[in-house]
């Protein structure tokens, strides 16, 4: 059984950001992001697209919890594709 991600819209999405964000810079830094992210979406493939939000998500956290260097990640298939982390 192949089980499929749950419907959600970039409202969704915003908002749940904009619960996490702690700070208002924060808040505002990952409503300028989706946006971007949003803006770029049909130039990206889909798992260029998680990936990017993903990284938004990585951006909430404390600067000791971040992840190192995103240089490892397999390719997409996308050329070109560039990255928010």
């Amino acid at each position: 059984m192949t089980l499929t991600l749950p419907k959600w819209t970039w409202d969704y999405l915003e908002t749940v950001f904009e619960d996490l964000a702690q700070t208002p810079a924060e808040k505002a830094a990952v409503l300028h992001l989706v946006s971007v992210t949003r803006e770029m979406s049909p130039y990206l493939s889909k798992l260029d697209l998680l990936r990017e939000i993903i990284c938004i998500g990585l951006v909430l956290l404390p600067e000791h919890d971040r992840p190192p260097s995103a240089a490892h990640l397999r390719s997409s298939r996308t050329a070109g594709s560039g990255g928010t982390c």
